[in-house]
């Protein structure tokens, strides 16, 4: 490639990152409007709202059950209900799922931290990151309806994804066993998937929900036995929280596989 070629291309990136960060807070403001909230939320099918009130519910009553009413306790519960929102919009392809995303990654990282999860730590800084990117790149990408259509990943970059599964797990379980954090094991599949899980969320694969269906499996081990060994750091609503989200990927697979054999 010549020289003007790299530099035309450079230039390229940077108007687009440019044009990214000027559209920014208009997409923030879209992202956190209640108006928008509010409409995407009525516009819920019946069984989204039938799945969105057991899951809610659920998380409150393991609240009360686990009666860990302490400063851990209220924000294992504010998570589990920003989580729940987040997941019921996401499996419709509502872009104000990222609203209750920022809230639910920011609260569930004091929750992790509390519980010296190493690898549930760096997951939520990432899912953090990553809402921002996702609010981008839905913004753009949103049709008429305003969701998002869903894709299907290329075998080629499906086996890309696999290898880069197992080096992040590598390096997270060297950096979990170096700081002598809990559960390392089970604990440094969380950022892997959870990295591969929402690079394919942001940019709108159906295969997403492959991973999180595999995440959602170790979460609910690892919050078993969290549960055992301390039932007083908030872990009986965190552990109801992860037996709703896997049932709630198993619908959000189903519905993106609807979605893309309807586009």
């Amino acid at each position: 490639m010549s020289m003007n070629a790299l530099t035309n291309s450079a230039a390229a990136r940077w108007t687009n990152i440019k044009f990214g960060l000027q559209a920014l807070p208009k997409q923030l403001r879209y992202t956190f409007s209640l108006r928008e909230n509010i409409r995407d939320l009525t516009a819920l099918t019946k069984t989204s709202r039938i799945m969105m009130g057991l899951m809610l519910s659920a998380t409150v009553v393991a609240f009360i059950l686990g009666q860990n009413f302490g400063f851990i306790g209220w924000i294992s519960l504010i998570t589990g209900i920003a989580t729940v929102m987040n997941l019921i919009l996401v499996d419709q392809g509502r872009l104000t799922n990222y609203s209750w995303g920022v809230l639910g990654c920011a609260v569930w990282l004091i929750v992790a931290l509390n519980n010296h999860l190493i690898g549930d730590i760096a997951s939520q800084s990432f899912y953090f990151v990553m809402q921002f990117v996702g609010i981008s790149v839905w913004h753009k990408n949103k049709g008429r309806d305003n969701t998002v259509q869903a894709k299907k990943l290329s075998a080629k970059n499906a086996v890309l994804y696999l290898i880069m599964t197992f080096v992040i797990y590598g390096i997270v379980l060297g950096i979990s066993h170096s700081l002598h954090g809990a559960q390392i094991y089970l604990d440094a599949t969380l950022l892997p998937l959870g990295i591969i899980g929402q690079v394919l969320m942001t940019y709108g694969y159906r295969s997403q929900w492959i991973a999180w269906i595999v995440l959602d499996v170790i979460n609910v081990i690892i919050w078993t036995r969290a549960l055992q060994a301390d039932p007083s750091a908030g872990a009986t609503s965190m552990l109801a929280l992860q037996i709703m989200m896997l049932i709630n990927s198993f619908y959000g697979q189903y519905m993106w596989l609807k979605k893309s054999q309807t586009a």
